[in-house]
């Protein structure tokens, strides 16, 4: 596997570290040898004597002057030379150890001490070399350090797409980061949720053909057993085609489930709409009390009666919505038996949300199946075996496009209790969007 961002970041730093070292050599080298930069003690001290010799001068004359040098070590006095312009013009000398400055009609001079044997020594000989290496060694030191820290991680996480892209959807590069606490480690943990994310669709869709195939099969499997026994008794026209619109319109009823449970897991199912929640409870509460009075059950709706008009905005598809509470009321009255009760009721849970509970009397769900039962082509143990084991799964997907979330739980006294919660919009209307 090739390493090229390694060996570009080790190169370059190395490349760097021995051109600035190399300059820095020839820049000392090729000066003088008694001239000290301006960093240097020695001249940087007698820049700033000058400096405070001119300063008294220009505040308090010659006698200031005096006073002023009359205070310093005799070792910097003897150093300094005051003259008057009429007897000295000021002229550099050329030496750059004699720093030279006008002030207040004089020409102040002070001369640097010059070098040493020893140092002049340390400066052309010894010390340019061995500061040179010194340096190329630690920059090579560092560059490594510093390109193996960088490239290793991102080659790992090549390494998983590789992995990923040939269908190993298991891989995940968050363990592998270590402690990193940067942005290769934050990519490492959205590439774990990538692939979580892909799984669990590849999944799902594995699920979905399985358990549709299976729907499938069990229709037009009657459908042919059908049409094989009006073959063998065309007496039997009537019934054999009855059994055929039957299962025809089951197989209806079950492309149209799979059309929606697909729209929803493509995402397709968000809007950009505001719905009013309250009005979508009533209408499918008017059409669910036919079905209950039919069935001899009490359909129990408590609903608030006033309030203004966006106190219970939404986000999302009302269509939808509409259709998730149907399937959820359709499935409490489907175990409700004549003389049984079951109740929607609608209530605000803080000032940006809303809950929504179903009741019902029925035989309730087994332990474990709450978060089974929520999902496509999954039915209860109590369960008759009607229908597709989809009308939970959509409709907990459809309240999920609102951002809402369904929850289901057995209720103490007997029965199932479906709990709903959406976020409000209230105000919403009036926000700016960026």
């Amino acid at each position: 596997m090739k390493r090229r961002l390694f060996w570009k970041i080790w190169l370059g730093f190395w490349a760097a570290y021995l051109l600035l070292t190399t300059g820095l050599w020839s820049y000392w080298s090729f000066q003088p040898a008694p001239f000290r930069p301006d960093w240097d003690p020695p001249h940087a001290a007698g820049t700033a004597l000058v400096e405070t010799a001119a300063t008294a001068l220009d505040r308090d004359g010659p006698s200031g002057l005096a006073q002023q040098v009359a205070n310093w070590p005799g070792f910097y006095r003897e150093r300094l030379t005051i003259a008057p312009l009429s007897t000295d013009s000021c002229a550099p000398t050329g030496d750059p150890r004699v720093i030279t400055r006008q002030s207040h009609g004089y020409c102040l001079r002070y001369a640097t001490p010059p070098l040493s044997d020893a140092d002049e020594d340390w400066m052309s000989t010894v010390a340019p070399p061995d500061y040179l290496i010194a340096i190329a060694l630690a920059g090579l030191v560092f560059s490594a350090a510093l390109a193996a820290y960088l490239s290793s991680p991102i080659h790992r996480l090549q390494l998983g797409f590789d992995r990923l892209a040939q269908g190993d959807l298991s891989v995940r590069l968050g363990p592998t980061m270590g402690r990193r606490k940067d942005e290769v480690a934050d990519l490492a943990r959205d590439f774990d949720a990538m692939a979580e994310r892909l799984q669990e669709l590849v999944g799902a869709r594995d699920r979905l053909l399985h358990d549709v195939s299976h729907e499938l099969r069990s229709p037009l499997a009657r459908m042919r057993l059908a049409a094989d026994l009006l073959r063998r008794d065309p007496g039997r026209l009537d019934a054999s085609l009855d059994r055929i619109d039957r299962e025809a319109g089951q197989l209806d009823a079950l492309v149209g489930e799979l059309l929606t449970l697909a729209r929803l897991e493509s995402d397709a199912g968000r809007s950009e709409e505001y719905f009013d929640l309250l009005e979508v409870l009533r209408l499918v509460t008017d059409d669910a009390q036919f079905e209950a009075e039919a069935q001899g059950v009490t359909l129990n709706v408590d609903l608030p009666t006033d309030g203004a008009d966006d106190d219970w905005l939404v986000l999302g598809s009302g269509q939808l919505v509409h259709r998730a509470f149907e399937n959820i009321l359709r499935n409490a009255l489907r175990f409700s038996s004549q003389g049984f009760a079951v109740g929607l009721r609608l209530e605000r849970d803080g000032a940006d949300c809303c809950i929504v509970t179903v009741d019902d009397e029925g035989p309730g769900i087994a332990d474990g199946e709450a978060t089974r039962l929520l999902e496509p082509f999954v039915q209860g143990a109590h369960q008759s075996g009607t229908g597709f084991g989809l009308g939970l799964g959509i409709a907990r997907r459809a309240i999920a496009a609102s951002g809402g979330s369904v929850a289901l739980a057995n209720r103490a006294g007997g029965g199932l209790r479906v709990t709903i919660a959406l976020p409000l919009a209230r105000g919403a209307l009036n926000q700016p969007k960026f």
